[in-house]
């Protein structure tokens, strides 16, 4: 049983946010006690890509020039300025900017964390400043390594797996999807088969931890070796609030309640809001606000942090662009949780795929950032009347790419048209009459959008004009990665809802995470990080990584601030040169 007890710093969750500050505080030389609300640790970085947006990092500095390409900060902020718009915050900007590469190599130096450059074009790619290098992915992980921490790491989305194997880099997710008409792919295949089979036959599971499962384990193997405990199922109830500064919070533990007081502070990094049905009534749009949310992200992400935070005077920050980070979704019939949500990543953007609505017409580039096409549907919800959303294939696109929670060929698809997820027409008036699309306005569109795939020019609503959507093609399709025709039929067709990875919308914080009052004055003691805080980029979402990056950074600039205040220092870290406004 737990008792009441005194620590530095308590962390509030176990996502990428939550574990960079505790063991940013512990390098420091703090005592650190993480709380955790589920059975396991990992929150959603555990299920995400693992990777993280940092402009002028030293692996980006190499890649560049292995590629010819030349990046600079003031690139980065030019590039950053756009996205954010009107809802520039310059100084939280400036101190992302600024801490971002030093945050990477106190990580590496410090800790278990590894990066890997990543040539990926930003999600604006021909705006002013973008660039293709600021992108890096986490190096996969040995399980062996990990011990008695495996019963306790949050597991990949098990839809997402092949036979128990979770696809790591780029290039084994390429040769999967090629196996099946590529003899070179399926050896890649066939032996890194062989190696998983061994592992779970040696050791139970794969013994390759990748993408934000990897980054999870390494920040939780680096806590270990220090000693810092993570408390699971150990929900956070109250802040605890004292001559004038957070000085706890009280705990519901297994075991029953426990006081936990802090000499320096609390950081909150549970998740955001995505499944607070009030608080998306609030402040979602349009039928975001009251339909039953389709996301793939942990069921226990309800706003606990905010309503504790906000029962203290604390201001929620809802001057953004938009509410969330959005991703197109789809979903098993029965579904009850995030294990029946497929996350739509890859298949819409590659040639043979286009979405519509019930009339029959499309409404977006389908090949556009995941946050970006959600916005268009939306507008297209409300401009037609309806609440539905269909991405639409022939044959010879699934055979190839697979659709959602169907896999490519040869892996067989009966179960999905047994269920009903995945719907099948020999021609486009049969897909049409059983989905309830207009099946002569289907007909008009997929005639307009071939005639687009042979010139490779789409004239509606230019898909494959931009670097970001020709490098989520198909380099092997001509003459435009992005555009192939649908011909063959049979044709298919999932059902499209707008879902999010994560809430945008947050605490006020300030450049060190602190959260602010209606004044706009810091609370003593209390820090928010990751999706508990607004947004940094106002909403905006500039390349892969957008989300964990600033999770990452101030996770380690709130750990930072608390060490500095209690009188200590980061091991390695020089003072910081950002022009900040005064604390």
């Amino acid at each position: 049983m737990r008792k009441d007890c005194t620590v530095d710093v308590l962390v509030i969750g176990s996502g990428g946010a939550g574990l960079t500050a505790a063991v940013t505080a512990m390098k420091a030389g703090l005592e650190v006690l993480v709380a955790e609300k589920d059975k396991v640790f990992g929150g959603t970085t555990a299920t995400s890509g693992g990777v993280i947006w940092i402009p002028m990092n030293r692996h980006a500095k190499k890649l560049g020039a292995e590629i010819g390409v030349a990046d600079s900060i003031e690139n980065a902020r030019r590039y950053l300025q756009i996205e954010t718009g009107q809802y520039i915050d310059h100084d939280r900007i400036e101190a992302y900017l600024a801490s971002g590469p030093v945050m990477v190599d106190f990580m590496e130096r410090e800790t278990e964390v590894r990066f890997h450059a990543m040539d990926f074009p930003d999600y604006h790619s021909e705006e002013e400043g973008a660039s293709r290098i600021r992108s890096l992915g986490t190096v996969e992980y040995d399980a062996g390594k990990m011990g008695a921490l495996m019963t306790g790491l949050r597991g990949e989305l098990p839809q997402t797996l092949f036979m128990g194997l979770a696809l790591g880099s780029s290039l084994e997710m390429k040769n999967f999807m090629k196996a099946g008409r590529s003899i070179t792919a399926m050896g890649f295949v066939v032996k890194r088969m062989i190696r998983h089979f061994r592992d779970v036959a040696v050791h139970g599971s794969s013994q390759s931890i990748v993408r934000g499962r990897a980054l999870i384990a390494r920040l939780a193997r680096t806590l270990a070796d220090g000693n810092v405990p993570i408390w699971l199922e150990s929900p956070a109830q109250e802040l605890i609030f004292d001559a004038g500064r957070v000085v706890g919070a009280r705990i519901e533990s297994p075991g029953g309640p426990v006081t936990v007081r802090v000499r320096h502070g609390v950081v909150l990094a549970a998740g955001g809001y995505p499944r607070d049905r009030e608080r998306r009534r609030d402040h979602h749009p349009g039928v975001t606000a009251t339909m039953d949310p389709v996301l793939p992200v942990p069921m226990g992400n309800i706003g606990d942090s905010a309503r504790m935070a906000e029962a203290l005077g604390a201001r929620f920050n809802c001057n953004l662009a938009t509410a969330a980070a959005w991703m197109p979704t789809s979903q098993l019939p029965g579904a009850t949780d995030f294990t029946g949500v497929w996350p739509h990543l890859v298949d819409r953007t590659k040639p043979g795929f286009i979405m519509v609505t019930p009339d029959g017409r499309r409404f977006a580039n389908e090949s556009c950032s995941y946050r970006d096409l959600i916005p268009e549907m939306l507008r297209a919800f409300e401009e037609r009347g309806t609440d539905t959303a269909w991405l639409i294939a022939d044959h010879r696109a699934v055979k190839r790419w697979g659709i959602g929670f169907v896999r490519p060929f040869p892996i067989p698809h009966g179960k999905y048209l047994r269920n009903g997820y995945l719907k099948r027409g020999k021609t486009l008036d049969d897909l049409a009459q059983i989905c309830g699309i207009d099946a002569a306005e289907l007909h008009s569109t997929v005639r307009r959008f071939n005639g687009f795939a042979r010139t490779g020019v789409d004239q509606d609503y230019h898909r494959g004009a931009s670097k970001y959507d020709r490098h989520h093609g198909d380099e092997e399709n001509h003459p435009n990665p992005a555009l192939g025709p649908l011909e063959r039929g049979p044709f298919y067709a999932v059902r499209i809802y707008p879902g999010e990875i994560s809430s945008y919308k947050g605490l006020a914080t300030d450049v060190h995470a602190r959260v602010l009052d209606a004044a706009d004055q810091p609370i003593p003691g209390l820090y928010a990080v990751g999706n508990d805080q607004a947004n940094v980029f106002g909403g905006a979402y500039p390349g892969a990584g957008a989300t964990i990056g600033p999770c990452m950074v101030f996770g380690w600039r709130a750990a930072k601030h608390i060490a500095e205040t209690a009188g200590c220092t980061l091991p390695g870290v020089k003072e910081e040169t950002e022009r900040l406004a005064a604390e």
